[in-house]
């Protein structure tokens, strides 16, 4: 089942304006959650694709996971197709970095953990 996820932040932006995340399930993607600066992104198989988009400028720590108890162990690769392709930065063995512009098309993200099911 496809769902489009809004995740609204308590971050405000200057003018008052709440920080939106979309994030669109394309592929394996079973539930996005947004916390505090990091987005969790749970995926049964280990690869998994998604689109994400922001009204505001934000930089986003992407964490994979399998489930509530079990995150990737060893992201194998990230592929970003959008303006935030060369934003993306490793933050470990089950996280990356990335950067969302204000308003821009979605970015396309498709991430495959090397020890997958």
């Amino acid at each position: 089942m496809m769902l489009a996820a809004m995740v609204g932040a308590a971050m405000l932006a200057g003018c008052g304006e709440e920080l939106l995340i979309t994030a669109q399930p394309i592929k394996n993607v079973e539930n996005v959650h947004y916390q505090d600066g990091s987005l969790d992104v749970y995926c049964l198989t280990g690869i998994c694709q998604f689109e994400l988009s922001a009204n505001q400028d934000v930089d986003l720590i992407v964490v994979m996971h399998y489930s509530e108890s079990r995150t990737f162990d060893k992201i194998e690769g990230v592929s970003v197709t959008g303006r935030g392709g060369s934003s993306v930065e490793m933050h470990g063995g089950n996280s990356f970095q990335l950067s969302l512009a204000a308003n821009e098309p979605p970015s396309t993200i498709q991430v495959v953990d090397y020890y997958r099911n």
